[in-house]
């Protein structure tokens, strides 16, 4: 039992490094996204192998379709930034109004790429047909979304206030984070019926 949980945490260390190494381009954080939610859903089942080479696979495969969904969502995050940062100094109602307009935008942002990555992963469809689907998702299952929120939210702020989750964090913060979205990711697809291709 005990070296299988040691097991589980260096696999999750070994995804949570690749992952943070083949972000780091910043143009290839959408294939980035990809590989990680595969192999953090192999470690969730206990069906994982080799951590580099699962992760190499997805993220080689899946870059093309994968560019073209990150770079739109970059785009967006940047204007939101610029938006948040002209706003937060205004005065006035309609300022108090376009400072929630962004928050919950960013909200949907992020909710959105919680689906699409793990959506083009999953499934061989254009990036407009998976923009269509992550969308779909979102608001047919928002409490679920809303759930990935408030999770991601917790961790993240228990990270900055306590310092032990800080370092689990920084060593296994991202793949941690994919493997508890993955369990309610893989609810949602199940019930839709969505498998990888190979499964198919």
């Amino acid at each position: 039992m005990m070296f299988h949980m040691v097991e589980k945490a260096i696999n999750l260390i070994k995804l949570n490094v690749l992952w943070v190494l083949f972000s780091l381009p910043l143009v290839t954080g959408g294939a980035a996204l990809c590989a990680l939610h595969v192999v953090a859903v192999k470690i969730l089942k206990n069906e994982e192998g080799y951590v580099f080479r699962d992760f190499w696979t997805v993220y080689k495969g899946k870059m093309k379709v994968s560019l073209q969904i990150w770079i739109p969502l970059l785009l967006g995050i940047v204007v939101l930034f610029f938006d948040s940062m002209f706003w937060r100094n205004m005065e006035g109602s309609l300022a108090d109004i376009m400072r929630v307009f962004v928050f919950v935008m960013l909200g949907m942002w992020l909710a959105l790429v919680f689906y699409v990555f793990p959506l083009a992963a999953r499934m061989d469809t254009t990036a407009g047909t998976t923009y269509r689907n992550g969308i779909l998702l979102l608001f047919k299952y928002l409490p679920q979304s809303m759930y990935l929120l408030f999770v991601t939210g917790i961790f993240l702020t228990a990270g900055i206030l306590w310092t032990p989750v800080f370092y689990i964090m920084i060593l296994a913060g991202g793949s941690l984070l994919a493997v508890i979205h993955g369990k309610m990711l893989l609810w949602i697809f199940e019930k839709e019926k969505i498998i990888p291709p190979e499964e198919g």
